[in-house]
Order: structure tokens, then sequence, then C-alpha cells
């Protein structure tokens, strides 16, 4: 963490800087995007009880042939709830990185790629450092292998 020249704490970027142990992309698909109302008043929810920062956000549109749109949040009528919400929007997602997470979409469909700050794990990141340790990795497990798993406890 950067330190102020005069004294020990940090300075204000330093404390906006996201903590890059606690960065994560999801990719939500939707039937199209003017279906994201639910997610964007979640995504506020999320960002307004400090468990999430938003620090990318895009839109895309899937076609038939496996080409994509990409939109930019504040032109989705409904992403409104997330105009005034605490973030800063762009520039970490790629155009490598938009390509990748559209190859896994359906033809046809819409998605939310979102970039963000885990912040409810900031204590958790905090003790491991002070343990000389740090997170290092996560992953979402696969629905199908959560039910397969569930269906095995139940034999």
């Amino acid at each position: 963490m950067a330190k102020g020249a005069e004294d020990d704490e940090p300075t204000i970027d330093a404390r906006l800087a996201p903590d890059p142990d606690l960065v994560e992309y999801v990719v939500i698909t939707l039937p199209d995007l003017s279906s994201s109302l639910a997610v964007a008043q979640a995504l506020r929810g999320l960002v307004e009880s400090s468990k999430i920062r938003i620090l990318d956000l895009v839109a895309v549109v899937t076609d038939a042939h496996g080409g994509y749109a990409v939109t930019e949040p504040e032109l989705v009528t409904a992403l409104a709830d997330l105009r005034g919400v605490d973030g800063e929007v762009g520039g970490l997602l790629s155009d490598d990185d938009i390509a990748l997470a559209c190859r896994a979409l359906p033809s046809g469909s819409s998605a939310l790629i979102l970039v963000a700050e885990d912040r409810w794990a900031q204590e958790l990141a905090d003790a491991a450092r002070s343990g000389g340790g740090r997170i290092i990795g996560g992953e979402r497990i696969p629905r199908n292998r959560l039910e397969q798993a569930d269906r095995n406890r139940k034999r």
C-alpha cells in the first residue's frame, strides 16, 4: 500500500485502488438486455452494502453466427438503476476478454460481463496477509457438478 509523504497513512489513491487479490469477473446471461433490471437492482444493493465494487461492466448481444455487439451500460435502459452507483466502470475488460466471454454464450443471447472487487472478502484477505499468505485464486463450481454431488450424497 502506498504511503503518504508526511505520515504513515495511506494516500487517497491507495485506499481507492482495488485489492488485486479480490477482483473477479462474472458473466451473467439474459434472454435480452431489457431483462437486466433485476440484475441492476441486485448490483446496486451489493455496491451500497459494500459487498462489491464495480470496476468494469459491459453488455453484449450475440448473433446466430458467433458474432457479438458490445453496448455500454449507460445505453441500456434496464440498467438505469446503476446510474450514480459508486464505481469506476471501464478500462479493465479488453477486447480479447470480451471475445473470450462471448465464445461461451449461446447464439442469440445477451449478457452482462462484470468485473468486481469482492469487498466482502477484505477481512479474509487481510487475515491471510497478516499470516504471510494471500488469496491466490477461486473458481465457480459448475452447476452440473454440484447437482451430481448432491445426487451422490442422497444415495
